[in-house]
């Protein structure tokens, strides 16, 4: 899978900032478009984090 290294051959690099609504730390996780698609609807399932943003990165 090419979460955490951002080596994607699969329709380039995204970045993803989500946030924990308890603390407030943002964490920034990166992904192909396939495999974000798949993060933000795990996101979307927990009730302690949420999507701040979603961005492709382009080289």
């Amino acid at each position: 899978m090419c979460d955490r290294s951002g080596n994607c051959e699969n329709d380039g690099t995204c970045q993803l900032v989500i946030r924990n609504e308890h603390t407030g730390i943002e964490t920034t996780e990166y992904y192909c478009k396939a495999h974000l698609v798949g993060r933000i609807l795990e996101i979307d399932a927990e009730d302690d984090v949420e999507v701040v943003d979603a961005t492709k990165l382009w080289h």
